[in-house]
Parts: C-alpha cells; structure tokens; sequence
C-alpha cells in the first residue's frame, strides 16, 4: 500500500497511480459529509470525506477514522462475496477522515423499486442480500434503501462505516436490525403475495411477524424524532424567531384579514386573502397540531391543508398556525353528500365510495389515525380528499374500539339517505385485509349506530335525523327509502340485515 501526504493529509492508497488523482482534491467542511468525483482518462473514483466536528469526533478521528473503517469493512464484505464499492484507499487528516471507492453506475433501491419496472426482481434481489448477511453475519447499523444501490442485476451495499461484522454470534436482534431498516420504506405498499415471496427467498418465512412488530417499533421511534424536532430548522423546516415555516412556503401566509369563519371554545378559525390562520387558545393542543403536520410533511403525505408556518403563542398573543385555503375548491363530506348525492348515477356512487375508502385504507395501513373523524372533518375535493383538524391525528395503528368508534362517527354524521348497501361497501373496503374479526366490529358498529341519531351539516344548515327515515326537521330535498337495489326491502338502521 502506497502512503503520501498531501496538504495536512496522510494518504494510503493501493495503486500509485490514484497519487494525481488527490494532488487537485478540493472538498468542503461545511457539511458533515461531502462526496466528490475525481476522474483521470476513463478512470473514475468516488471520494467521501467525513467530517468530524467537537470532542468526541475529534477522538474518534484518532482511534477509529471513519474513512479507514469503511475501507477495511469494504475489503471484508468483498472476501464474503457481499457486493459493495470497491475500496481503492483512504486518507486521514485533522479535522476528518476520506474513503476511496470505485465509482459504480448505480441508483438507489428505492428509486429503481419506485419505478415498478422490475418489482419483483428487485425484491427477490433483496430478500437475497438480506439472507447473505445473514448467512455472513453481516449487521448494518443504518441499512434504509437509500444505502442499497442497484447497478443492473446486482445490488451494492454503501456506507459501510455503520456496519459490522458479528464473528461469534448473530442474533435475532441483528437479523430484525437488518430487516426492519431494510423494509421500512417499501413494506406497507407490498402486496400479501409479495410479502410472503419475499419471506420464502429469504429463507424464514417464521421471521415474519417479529419483523412486522420491530417495524412499528422503528415507526414510533422515527415519529417521536420528528416531533422532537418541529421547532428546529431541519431539512424540511425554517425556524425564524418565533415563527417555524415549512422551507417550501417560506414568504406565504402574510396576506390581510377577511373575517372570522369559526369560533368554539378550542380555536378560532379566520378567513386572510391568501390563507386561513387557526388560533389555539390552548399552548398543547397548537404544539399537537404542528408537530402532526411536519410528520406528515416528512412523509410527503399532502392529506392535510398544505401548512404555512407556525406562529408560537408569547405572553398576550395566542399561537396559530397559516395554511391553505381550501374553501372554493371542494366541500365537507356530509355537505358534498348532501347537495351531490341524489344527482349522482349508480355507478358515480359506487366510485365515489371506492375512493373515499381507498383513502381510509391507506391512511390506517399507514399508521395515520384520525381520532375524530366525523364527515365535517373529511374534506372532498376534485383530486381527492383531505383531512381537516390535525391536530386529532395520531400515528399510531387504531385498534378495534378504535375503529369502532370511528365507523360510528362517520355512520352518524352522513345523511341518512345514503344507503345500507354502501355503507357496508366502505366498511368491507377500509377493513379487507386486517385481522380483525370483521364480522364481530361489523355488528358493534350496527348496535352503535343504531343507538344514536343523525346529526350533520347540510346545504340548509344542521340536520337531525333518525334511521327510521323519519327526519326531525325538514329536508332540503326528497330523498328516496332507504332500500336494496332489488329483493326485499332494507332494515331500518345503518345498513341492511
């Protein structure tokens, strides 16, 4: 091995032809880590410089430099048939340490698996290097899909600085480790029959259900994260004194007063010419709301009202938070069912349900739980739906009272003319594929159900109804008997025996 020093940096470099390549080398230190590409001829290497910053970088620049880690870990994998960069040297100076690697034609797992071109090549690929690992004992301590790359037919591991190699034992912590890190990304948008591919080509299909519960586990651990930092500048947020805007609608949110849309004993509701502002009068529930909005922000999850900026309470004003103005645009649910759903052709129903259902779906599959969710609180638009109040939602995985609770809610506050048939078609959509015992919450929501009224905002203001059809104050429209398309009439109540 070649050793040189070069500008303050000792250097050791397997082939001495890499020397020129570092004479020119410029990189930064304001960033943690900075990459570069450096090129001679045909020859390319890629370099990663690792900054070290305070006390206990400094010592571990002295002990363990992260740039000759990588490089010993790289020749190790490369013994075990593990694919991963090559490593061509490293290099250690003051204030940091550098790898180099070969530069490989590559992009990352999650962007290649987006594309769905090959989904299940790509997955069998990596059920494949997962059981490689595992066979080698090879954990890695950061191992999301951005740190797996694919290069035509073969996947490569990076930052293999945050890996280690367990020669005595391998447990199931490091197996689940592997796993959960792995599979975050992509698991809830895998198909039953993709997920239990991918645990048979894996080798332990009985890894499964642990596997499933170290997920949720990392889940709380990445929520907690982000709340904690809501108030901070981060990647996704600014923080300007009092005020913490989202970087993508910094300048937005500052236009004039209109009027007051809503006051209740929890917020105030006003109308500006460009955004809507919600004043909290209590601190902890305007800290709830943003901290649930940048989590969703950080998901790239848009079901919200997109959010502006935060304003923190001080001592005589309340805090609010700015955001969109989705007024004009579409309509509350039990409104949007009340002035469409008589006009609306069978088939414009049916899709309808499907979508809104969909939507529910996926909100519970990931982990998103509104928990007072009634139809004002479900916004319909052209494009879809959103959620209002966000400050109610939590990310959590609801369980069966939970989702009792919430079918009620939305069973009582739509009219009372949409029919049994689709009412039961949303519950078997939002629930397919669970393990509940559907049958038993099916009959818990029907008892509910049957035990309050209907209540919900029309065209022509508050509505109170029973299930019997008989409305306690006039309605806007006729409305046809709640009944089947064909057979017998239906069962007064929710849905139909």
């Amino acid at each position: 091995m070649k050793a040189v020093k070069r500008n303050g940096i000792s250097w050791f470099l397997e082939d001495e032809g890499l020397v020129p390549l570092i004479e020119g080398l410029v990189v930064g230190v304001r960033s943690r880590r900075t990459h570069e590409c450096i090129s001679q001829g045909s020859r390319q290497v890629f370099v990663k410089y690792f900054v070290e910053k305070g006390i206990p970088g400094a010592l571990r620049n002295k002990v363990c430099p992260r740039g000759k880690k990588e490089y010993i870990l790289g020749k190790k994998l490369a013994s075990l048939c593990i694919a991963a960069p090559n490593p061509m040297g490293y290099g250690i100076g003051r204030a940091g340490s550098f790898i180099l690697q070969e530069r490989i034609e590559a992009v990352p797992f999650r962007a290649a698996f987006d594309d769905g071109v090959r989904r299940e090549g790509l997955l069998d690929g990596l059920a494949l290097l997962l059981k490689q690992m595992r066979e080698q004992q090879v954990r890695h301590n950061d191992l999301h899909l951005e740190n797996v790359m694919v290069s035509g037919e073969r996947l490569y591991l990076i930052d293999l600085h945050k890996t280690c190699i367990r020669r005595r034992r391998f447990s199931t912590s490091d197996e689940l480790v592997n796993l959960t890190h792995a599979l975050t990304m992509i698991y809830d948008g895998l198909t039953e029959d993709e997920k239990s591919r991918f645990f048979r080509r894996y080798g332990r299909p009985d890894i499964r259900r642990p596997m499933e519960e170290g997920l949720l586990s990392l889940w709380r651990a990445w929520i907690r994260s982000k709340k904690k930092r809501a108030f901070s500048s981060t990647s996704k947020l600014v923080a300007m004194g009092s005020r913490v805007c989202v970087r993508d609608s910094v300048g937005l949110g500052d236009g004039r007063f209109l009027g007051l849309i809503k006051k209740d004993k929890k917020v105030i509701v006003e109308a500006h010419d460009d955004h809507i502002r919600k004043v909290y009068r209590d601190r902890r529930r305007l800290a709830k709301a943003w901290e649930a909005h940048v989590v969703l922000e950080y998901l790239e999850m848009p079901v919200g009202p997109r959010p502006f900026y935060i304003q923190k309470a001080s001592l005589f004003n309340k805090g609010y938070i700015a955001m969109e103005d989705l007024r004009g645009h579409g309509a509350e649910l039990d409104r949007f069912l009340d002035r469409e759903y008589d006009g609306m052709s069978p088939g414009q129903r049916r899709r309808f349900v499907d979508a809104l259902s969909r939507f529910v779906r996926d909100l519970l599959k990931k982990g998103v739980f509104h928990r007072d969710l009634k139809a004002c609180n479900l916004f319909v638009l052209p494009d879809g739906f959103r959620l209002l109040d966000i400050e109610d939602v939590q990310f959590r995985l609801p369980g069966d009272e939970d989702l009792r609770r919430m079918f009620v809610q939305l069973n009582t506050s739509i009219p009372g003319r949409i029919t049994g048939p689709e009412r039961i078609r949303f519950f078997a959509i939002v629930t397919r594929g669970s393990f509940l015992d559907r049958k038993r919450l099916f009959r818990s929501v029907v008892r509910a159900s049957l035990e309050e009224g209907i209540v919900y905002e029309g065209v022509a203001g508050l509505r109170r109804e029973s299930w019997q059809g008989r409305r306690q104050d006039p309605p806007p429209r006729s409305s046809p008997p709640l009944r089947r398309q064909s057979g017998p009439p239906s069962r007064p109540g929710p849905y139909p025996r």
